[in-house]
């Protein structure tokens, strides 16, 4: 198995015989098998790119839950010294 050039957004992409193979910290996340004409590293790259922007998107959800969860705290806190 080859190891391609560094490291793309904290993944490595291996090319081997019949697939494409992209780990993180040594660990399997998704293999692709290879197909003529098309760049196995594109797609492993696109693939990375797709599972970096789902774990944005994911931290940003849940950083909109603690946020509406403060707000609701606070909310009942003020209905509390207001004697509700």
């Amino acid at each position: 198995m080859k190891r391609l050039d560094g490291i793309y957004r904290g993944y490595d992409i291996f090319e081997k015989d019949k697939v494409w193979k992209i780990e993180l910290e040594g660990k399997t996340i998704t293999t692709f098998n290879k197909i003529l004409n098309v760049d196995g590293k594109a797609s492993c790259m696109t693939e990375i790119d797709r599972i970096k922007r789902e774990d944005y998107h994911e931290r940003e959800r849940n950083v909109q839950r603690v946020d509406a969860q403060v707000k609701l705290d606070n909310n009942i806190k003020k209905a509390r010294n207001n004697g509700s």
